[in-house]
């Protein structure tokens, strides 16, 4: 071997080893700091309640739902001091169109919870009785989902994130300004404000002025101002935001798994993410539950339809048959929808 191409081939070698090496420190530097996430249990495809016609309609498609629930600590119908879930959505990663989608579900409506508990409930109930594992059954069992992955945050850790980037910036009504004036901790006028934590809380949170669906709207509103703040950040200011952040939340993703959605984010377009609400007609579509309270669905089957349309683009798909007996006997439990 020429002496040239001996000492071309060292140097690679030698740059090879750095680039390991680098990447293994890396590596391990992001592993370090997401120890630091509470990790809850797995759920296994078996245990998650995803119906068999489920897991067929969506085996083609490219998409990852993960639950996200936002816990408060209160008094349950339990009698226990236990964490309920106020704000309930669904983050879908569509790998291929490279898309988030977020849909809020009402977190009032009378559904099936199934499980151990087998009992009716709204939906918000299941996170009282069996936490997330439950919360994520109870979801797949009545929307024809396939979740087995959830993160879980409190309201004083998205108090806490706001504050870490500086606030966020929020277009207030009239009639918001009238509502969180004197309670806030800075004035706030009509048009745009920048919130801190405290105040940016008391946003997504009230519902007292409109309903629980415009609520659902703020709590968007909120997580797409965060991320326009984050979007701005370098990548020392983002660690150590992460590194801040990450004791508050729990989740049941690996590091791995959380490191590959990483990754695959870079490549998403976080300037257009499409929002939905369930149910599609807000109060148009439901009705108060008689005995139970919360609210029964014009539709539930209907509801279904929506969110596979919007979530995998199937304007066809049809509910499997443990939604339409569970929307019988919904109905037959309760009295047929009257609006």
């Amino acid at each position: 071997m020429k002496k040239g191409v001996r000492i071309g081939l060292i140097i690679i070698a030698v740059l090879s080893a750095i680039a390991g090496c680098t990447y293994a420190a890396a590596n391990w530097a992001m592993d370090s700091m997401l120890n630091q996430i509470e990790h809850g249990e797995k759920i296994a495809s078996e245990d998650a309640a995803i119906a068999p016609e489920v897991s067929e309609a969506v085996k083609e498609q490219n998409i990852v739902n993960i639950a996200l629930f936002g816990a408060d600590n209160s008094q349950g119908p339990t009698g226990t001091d236990e964490d309920r879930s106020d704000a309930m959505k669904i983050i879908s990663l569509d790998f291929d169109n490279k898309k988030i989608k977020i849909t809020s579900v009402e977190r009032d409506v009378v559904v099936w919870i199934p499980g151990d508990h087998q009992k009716y409930g709204h939906f918000n109930w299941a996170y009282w009785f069996g936490g997330p594992t439950l919360a994520v059954q109870t979801l797949n069992y009545n929307l024809d989902l396939d979740i087995t992955q959830y993160v879980t945050f409190s309201f004083s850790a998205v108090e806490k994130l706001v504050d870490l980037i500086g606030g966020v910036d929020i277009e207030l009504t009239a009639k918001e300004v009238g509502a969180l004036r004197g309670n806030t901790k800075n004035s706030v006028h009509t048009g745009s404000n920048t919130l801190n934590g405290y105040d940016a809380m008391l946003y997504c949170r009230q519902r007292y002025i409109d309903s629980d669906f415009v609520r659902m709207d703020r709590q968007n509103n909120v997580i797409n101002a965060i991320i326009a703040k984050l979007k701005h950040k370098n990548i020392l200011e983002l660690m150590e935001i992460v590194n801040t952040m990450l004791p508050s939340v729990t989740t049941n993703c690996t590091n791995t798994e959380i490191k590959d959605y990483l990754i695959s984010l870079l490549s998403f377009d976080l300037s257009h993410i499409e929002t939905y609400k369930e149910p599609s007609g807000e109060y148009d579509d439901i009705m108060r539950c008689p005995g139970l309270g919360g609210y029964l669905v014009r539709s539930y089957s209907d509801m279904v339809r929506h969110l596979h349309a919007n979530i995998y683009g199937n304007d066809e798909y049809e509910p499997s048959q443990t939604v339409i007996d569970n929307e019988k006997k919904t109905y037959k439990t309760y009295g047929e929808f009257k609006k």
